[in-house]
């Protein structure tokens, strides 16, 4: 093996390419492939090329090999199976709503229960919080994928239940299609784990600006009385003392600057971004109920969950965000379950 390839390297390219639709023959030393017009476009490389060799080599921070690797994580990766489940719940959904689920204001009863398969996600989060100092790690939310609801606690019991995968080529249609708002909801609710994980780091960053600001008025109120006491010196001319007057007016102003500077040094900036995810199919009972709020009626689905052993959280029909506290409040003459805040905006 030459030293401009890595066969470990060579292998990942391969791969990376015929997954874009490239045609390679891989040689114990290099590539040869004839890329997809596009493909050669967002590699920056002729249509047919030789990777690996003296001209295009395949190593830790070569160009070609950076591309590669932002063409193969740009997608999240994603994983397929379901969720064998050993028993569905049959009754006693009626004490459930209440203790899982409440709607306030509004009369509530079931109408019917129907089992069916829906589909959840865990979703891994990486996370990169910038400031004086460095911290990054992962977290994970389950999300089911029909509301966008994250589910407290899937991931964690998830483990108690056997996974089968589907292979490639095999993964039923069962799957929602367009993911978009799901993946921003996932991503907006993983941000209360990830403040929950920060927790120490940010109390870090507050006492250490609180100390570098105490330091900074300690300074320049020693400094102050310095400089009035400077004010005393027979030795002075007048145009030193009104220079050094103007001086001592202007340190507030100084002394503001300063904190600014401690407090944007001390800013943390938190970048979220999704690095893969397992979608599930799981065997669920879908509860039909009917609201009656005031002189209106409606219609909801709520979902019994086997994994958590609870019944799924709804969303506000105005805010998207997660509730398990529904208001009904009539507009257009409809019911519309609004979160708390979005009820007493209405």
């Amino acid at each position: 093996m030459n030293e401009v390839s890595d066969p470990e390297l060579l292998t990942f390219s391969a791969q990376v390419l015929e997954k874009n639709g490239a045609l390679v023959e891989q040689r114990s030393d290099h590539l040869l492939a004839l890329l997809p017009l596009p493909l050669a476009h967002l590699l920056e490389l002729p249509e047919e090329v030789k990777l690996g060799g003296d001209e295009l080599p395949l190593l830790y921070g070569s160009p070609v090999l950076d591309r590669l690797i932002h063409l193969a994580t740009r997608e999240v990766p994603i994983v397929y199976g379901q969720v064998e489940v050993p028993y569905l719940k049959k009754a006693g959904f009626e004490q459930l709503i209440g203790q899982h689920l409440s709607f306030l204001d509004g009369q509530v009863h079931i109408v019917s229960r129907a089992e069916a398969r829906t589909s959840y996600m865990v979703l891994v989060c990486h996370y990169v919080a910038l400031s004086d100092e460095r911290k990054e790690g992962l977290v994970q939310l389950g999300v089911h994928e029909a509301s966008g609801a994250p589910i407290p606690d899937l991931k964690e019991r998830l483990s108690e239940f056997r996974l089968q995968f589907f292979g490639p080529g095999k993964v039923p249609p069962h799957f929602p299609v367009h993911l978009e708002q799901v993946f921003s909801h996932a991503l907006s609710n993983a941000r209360a784990g990830i403040e929950t994980e920060l927790s120490d780091f940010l109390s870090s960053m507050r006492r250490r600006l609180r100390r570098d600001v105490r330091n900074t008025r300690e300074y320049y109120e020693a400094l102050k009385t310095e400089m009035e006491d400077s004010l005393e010196n027979p030795n002075l001319t007048d145009g030193q003392r009104r220079e050094r007057g103007a001086k001592i007016q202007e340190l507030p102003r100084e002394l503001t600057r300063k904190i600014a500077d401690l407090e944007h040094k001390y800013q943390v900036q938190v970048t979220i971004t999704g690095c893969g995810a397992i979608r599930f199919l799981v065997s669920v009972v879908h509860i039909m109920i009917e609201i009656k709020y005031r002189k209106f009626q409606r219609t909801a689905q709520v979902t019994w969950n086997p994994i958590t052993k609870r019944l799924d959280p709804l969303v506000c029909e105005r805010c998207q965000g997660t509730i398990r506290s529904a208001y009904p409040r009539e507009k257009n003459s409809q019911i519309l379950l609004l979160c708390p805040s979005c009820s007493a905006k209405s």
